[in-house]
């Protein structure tokens, strides 16, 4: 009997705790709605913010990255291979993303080849201030990838050339902070 008597009082708190305030008669302040009920769990929340932050710089002229893209690619060494595209103009609906971008036909662009653990294999990279005009250039062991995560149909990551670096005479610099739809 007295377990009853404990419940119905706990439950006539909770009720009590639940009610909304009443209006004051000077209520300056908004009303404060009564707490939402908790929801069921959802499926993983993709990320949010920019797509991509972050700079690229030729001998200190920035590009405009604002897209990124991700798509599979032929293996490497007996590994699986992710391009991950970085344009100023958006490559939706592209047959070949990679070689479209690494031709310079979505302005600026950076395309990453990165393996499943986050080691970036080559990149090919494309800018208006580069010596050769906007043609691309192939790096090799240039580019690292940082905080590589795949996870609730997301990539996302920091790739970096870790400062300025030597391309043919000229200063690069990548430091990008990335999420994008796996592919």
């Amino acid at each position: 009997m007295l377990r009853v008597l404990v419940c119905l009082a706990g439950v006539a708190m909770l009720a009590a705790c639940s009610k909304a305030p009443a209006p004051a008669a000077n209520a300056a302040a908004p009303a404060v709605a009564a707490p939402a009920t908790p929801a069921a769990p959802t499926a993983p929340v993709a990320a949010s913010g920019a797509a991509v932050s972050g700079s690229y710089t030729v001998d200190g002229k920035p590009a405009a990255l604002s897209v990124v893209t991700t798509h599979t690619d032929d293996p490497f060494d007996g590994k699986p291979i992710v391009d991950i595209i970085f344009t100023e103009k958006d490559p939706a609906g592209d047959a070949d993303p990679a070689t479209d971008a690494a031709f310079g036909n979505f302005g600026d662009a950076i395309v990453a080849k990165v393996e499943p653990d986050g080691t970036v294999v080559g990149a090919d990279i494309v800018h208006t201030a580069l010596n050769n005009h906007g043609a691309s250039v192939s790096l090799s062991g240039v580019l690292t990838m940082q905080d590589y995560k795949v996870a609730g149909g997301q990539i996302s990551g920091h790739l970096t050339s870790d400062g300025p670096t030597d391309v043919f005479g000229q200063k690069v610099a990548i430091d990008l902070t990335f999420h994008a739809k796996a592919p």
